[in-house]
Formats: structure tokens, sequence, C-alpha cells
């Protein structure tokens, strides 16, 4: 199994036109209908993932085979958390009804 630390940053906030800064160091991952932004994310061992919904429905972020780590976003919305992953390929994906099937992953390549 692999270990986790997760330090969950609760930032959610509207971004609308004036888009917020980020933290050096963020990763930026984009959600629309039905898709992440980019498709393949590289990352090392120790992350900090930010989610921005730039679609009109909720979308979240999970990591398969990791269960206690997630990003949650409204539509014009962002969500941001750190984590820590052993090297490898890991599918990040959205757990809402229907949008894995649609397409809505991507790979997460940590070094």
């Amino acid at each position: 199994m692999v270990g986790t630390t997760i330090a969950i940053f609760a930032g959610l906030r509207a971004f609308g036109d004036d888009s917020p800064s980020i933290q050096p160091g963020t990763t930026l991952i984009t959600a629309t209908e039905f898709a992440y932004s980019p498709a393949l994310v590289d990352v090392s061992s120790d992350a900090t993932l930010m989610l921005r919904n730039e679609g009109a429905v909720y979308h979240d972020l999970r990591i398969d085979g990791i269960d206690d780590f997630s990003l949650e976003a409204l539509p014009n919305e962002e969500a941001t958390g750190s984590i820590h992953l052993k090297p490898g390929s890991y599918v990040l994906f959205c757990s809402v009804p229907g949008h894995r099937e649609a397409g809505m992953v991507a790979e997460l390549q940590v070094s």
C-alpha cells in the first residue's frame, strides 16, 4: 500500500475573470466536462495539486488506490491539497457518477 501524508488546504474560492495566483511548486489541474488538463501530470513524491473547475458542474479529483485524498470544486472554484506518494504511475479521476466513464481521467507520474 502506498503510504500517504495528507495536508489538505480547504481553500475553495471563486475565481471568475481574475484567476488566482498559483503558489510556486503547485501543479494546476483544470477540470471541464469531461476532461482534466493536462492529461499527463508529472510531480515529485511530495506534491501540491490545485484543482480548478472551469466546467459547468461539480467535479472532484481523486487518485485511484489512494482513499485519503480528494479535491472538490464547484464551477468557478478551486481546491488545493498536498500529498506524499511513492514514485510510480497513478490514475487521477472524477468520482462523480458517469464522469470517469465519460473519460474524465488523467495520468499522474510521480518521480
